[in-house]
């Protein structure tokens, strides 16, 4: 893999180096992963939120073309 710098200030610098990493790149990953897994979790949140907020009919007519999938993909297996 190809290296590239890239500038952070010194305070930056040492909270990297106080995580603990192998590397700085083992760090800056490990915070990545960690921010991307917090960001898919809030949006799922999010996404059941908005469903249990609909309006009791679309919520059902959404349970019953999620049923209807179901059903379909069980009938090709």
């Amino acid at each position: 893999m190809k290296a590239t710098t890239i500038k952070v200030s010194v305070e930056t610098r040492e909270r990297l180096r106080e995580l603990g990493g192998a590397t700085y790149e083992d760090t800056v990953v490990e915070a990545l992963d960690a921010l991307e897994a917090d960001r898919f979790w809030a949006e799922a949140e999010a996404a059941a939120q908005s469903r249990q907020n609909l309006p009791t009919a679309e919520r059902r007519l959404r349970e019953e073309a999620e049923a209807a999938v179901d059903r379909a993909f069980r009938r090709i297996r």
